[in-house]
């Protein structure tokens, strides 16, 4: 088992990422695919893997900033040990202008679409924090449990840093 590192312990502090309060809500989140269909956050994340799920926005400059971060680290991970999935919280409505916003390939993971108050109360209900807007951060386990939540900026390396820590523990 890997010992705690004390700059790891300083990025996941730094984080600040809380303990769900009911891992269960997370999964049902309700989504759409880019192509218009019913999903469910859960049926989006993989098992036997990490999963970080980015909520963006196209008009987040904050999120704008962290594309290229947040692909490095899907690309290094994707079909290993972690990947990344986006969810647009520009709402149903604007599935066209998220669809023409993908296609500029801003960004390398994958992403689906959801309405922002639906996602905003599921986050507050999974997680017991409000939701404070994008960029928002989750973090599934390889057994597709929410074990990490965490709003505004975030590092390649501070993501990095959390998955080599809780990979040691699972």
């Amino acid at each position: 088992m890997m010992k705690n590192h004390p700059a790891i312990q300083r990025a996941c502090a730094f984080l600040l990422f809380s303990l769900i309060a009911n891992p269960a809500i997370a999964g049902g989140i309700e989504v759409r695919t880019l192509a218009g269909e019913a999903s469910s956050l859960a049926e989006q994340i993989k098992a036997n893997h990490f999963t970080v799920v980015m909520m963006w926005t196209t008009y987040c400059p904050v999120c704008k900033k962290e594309f290229p971060e947040v692909s490095a680290f899907h690309d290094a991970h994707v079909g290993k040990d972690a990947e990344v999935l986006g969810i647009s919280l520009d709402g149903y409505g604007e599935l066209n202008k998220v669809k023409e916003f993908i296609g500029k390939k801003p960004f390398t993971f994958p992403s689906v679409i959801a309405e922002p108050e639906r996602m905003a109360k599921s986050f507050e209900a999974a997680t017991g924090d409000k939701f404070t807007g994008t960029p928002t951060y989750l973090i599934f386990d390889p057994k597709r449990q929410l074990v990490a939540a965490r709003s505004g900026d975030l590092t390649r390396d501070v993501l990095e840093n959390f998955i080599r820590k809780h990979t040691a523990i699972h």
